[in-house]
């Protein structure tokens, strides 16, 4: 897994992530989440999941995990670019019931309005 984590405008952090988010890769995004984004209170972030090979039960509860501290926070989380594999395992899973997911980096931005 590789993860780029970038500040935009207006205070919108975007995080992109590439390869496999599972069991052995989770704990380095979790780290890099709290280290760059909560710790510093960047609050309005963008997934690009659009490189995301796979993610395992293990990577959905980090994301879990984001998706919690950043409401709790009164921050905003948008999800963009899911393959159909990676789609496929939101929806079995229920998590895309509760994430803004959306096509394109330019809705993603949008919501953020």
């Amino acid at each position: 897994m590789d993860t780029q984590v970038i500040g935009l405008e207006q205070g919108v952090t975007e995080i992109r992530i590439s390869g496999r988010l599972d069991g052995i890769t989770m704990p380095e995004l979790e780290q890099r989440l709290e280290a760059e984004c909560f710790s510093q209170q960047k609050l309005r972030l963008i997934f690009s999941l659009e490189k995301l090979d796979y993610i395992s039960s293990a990577g959905l509860r980090v994301m879990l995990l984001a998706l919690k501290k950043t409401t709790a926070m009164k921050g905003k989380l948008v999800l963009y670019g899911l393959n159909s594999s990676v789609n496929e395992i939101f929806k079995l899973s229920g998590f895309s019931s509760i994430y803004t997911i959306v096509s394109t980096r330019e809705e993603a931005l949008a919501m953020m309005q």
